[in-house]
């Protein structure tokens, strides 16, 4: 039960912000929030009790144990960002960008760095119990290379660039969702989009109105008219196809593509088991999100570049990403707003950043109240907004680089190294049982 502990409690403090977002925008009761908070992270945490009703004492140099535990912390992250749709937030793989581990991504993936992680806190537990001066000189020596501070070589073709504007208009949902203001917000968009029209690309972020796009409304058919194949909007919208809605990202050039969003926010914008909670949530008076989820998708290529679309909690699944070609940049609209102005912003800037070491490409984020930023292909971040600002970001990124090893072969590495590491401890484990 102490790994369930030890798990609920790293929760709590990495994810407390989900209740604020229930409080202010779902209108609920304080200790209704804070409980509905509570459960989230009991079932988030539950995976990790893998690992402690299958621990295995570290001991004696025992690498086949160490490799067991370091599998079985893995396969606790990876039941954790499928249970219930998923909550990819929180892994430790996601949290070691910048060091030496930035080799490990665009090979092996963030799951690998997971894996890496606790075998080397196994090794480290096993120098300090034997109490080994040669393991003891060996593991400083991994130290000091750890904090070494890293930076990858940037391979690739400046002469073939792209020109972007980002704009992060600050506007949190209370006042982005306000009838009141549709007409002072809507004449910032159109501005942003008349004073950059020699961007190749204009980028602005998740659900920029509450209403379904509507190629009739005066407003799109503005967005519509602004934009061709050579000045190109990408923004999120809602969207309405046979009475289903879908949170989407609209490509306005000379015709539109629409992107509808396919991994939504369990309990945020639609809600499992919808039908048989429905009368539940009426007496309790929760409010219950039903968007419906997109289909696969096919990249949308526009002029020379082809754009890898991600919403928002789909960073957070580097297995949703297809990159399939040498030119290639990935957009990412957000809306971190719903969360206030704590942690999550942040915590979600450096998962992107890993999914652009692990692909190595580009990204192009655009968030409503921040944090947007401009990504290079080894996570470094190259320029950015702040949160609680509006601001706009102008300037240009290559696009030709070639494929990562891991946007080829995913995680099948790690999944292989896995499988061997559970077969080797059963083996073990027979052979000692004999």
């Amino acid at each position: 039960m102490l790994i369930l502990f030890f798990s609920i409690l790293v929760h709590l403090l990495g994810v407390w912000w989900i209740s604020e977002s229930l409080i202010t925008y779902g209108s609920l009761h304080y200790a209704i929030s804070y409980i509905l908070t509570f459960i989230l992270i009991v079932i988030i945490s539950l995976p990790y009790v893998i690992v402690g009703f299958m621990y295995e004492p570290i001991k004696h140099s025992n690498l086949i144990n160490i490799c067991y535990m370091a599998s079985l912390f893995v396969i606790a992250e990876l039941i954790k960002s499928f249970l219930f749709g998923g909550f990819s937030w929180l892994l430790l793989g996601q949290s070691q960008n910048q060091t030496i581990f930035d080799i490990v991504y665009p090979i092996f993936g963030s799951s690998a760095v997971s894996f890496i992680v606790v075998f080397l806190s196994g090794i480290f537990y096993r120098t300090i119990a034997e109490k080994n001066k040669d393991y003891s000189i060996g593991y400083i020596g991994l130290i000091v290379l750890y904090l070494i501070p890293y930076s990858t070589q940037n391979n690739y073709d400046h002469n073939d660039a792209l020109s972007y504007t980002i704009y992060q208009p600050n506007l949190y949902p209370d006042v982005s969702y306000n009838e009141k203001e549709y007409s002072r917000i809507t004449e910032k968009y159109l501005g942003v989009l008349r004073d950059n029209k020699s961007s190749d690309i204009i980028i602005f972020p998740e659900t920029i109105l509450p209403i379904p796009l509507n190629v009739n409304i005066p407003f799109f058919k503005s967005l519509q008219s602004s934009t061709s194949n050579n000045n190109i909007l990408i923004t999120g919208l809602f969207t309405k196809n046979n009475n289903k809605f879908y949170n989407s990202m609209i490509f306005f050039s000379d015709e539109i593509n629409i992107y509808n969003k396919r991994k939504l926010v369990p309990f945020g914008e639609y809600t499992p088991w919808y039908d048989s909670l429905f009368e539940l949530s009426k007496i309790m008076d929760i409010p219950l999100s039903n968007l419906s989820h997109g289909e696969k998708y096919n990249n949308i290529h526009l002029a020379n570049v082809d754009i890898i679309p991600m919403i928002c909690f789909e960073s957070t699944f580097p297995r949703l990403i297809e990159s399939s070609s040498d030119n290639e940049i990935i957009v990412n609209i957000s809306n971190d707003g719903w969360f206030g102005r704590s942690l999550a912003a942040h915590q979600h800037l450096q998962i992107t950043q890993i999914r652009a070491l692990e692909f190595n490409r580009f990204i192009l984020r655009a968030t409503n109240t921040g944090i947007s930023a401009v990504i290079s292909n080894d996570g470094q971040i190259l320029d950015y907004i702040e949160n609680d600002v509006e601001g706009t970001m102008k300037g240009k990124i290559p696009i030709k680089m070639s494929r990562s090893l891991y946007s080829e072969y995913g995680d099948i590495w790690i999944l292989m190294l896995i499988f061997f590491s559970l077969l080797a401890k059963s083996l073990s484990k027979a052979r000692n049982d004999e």
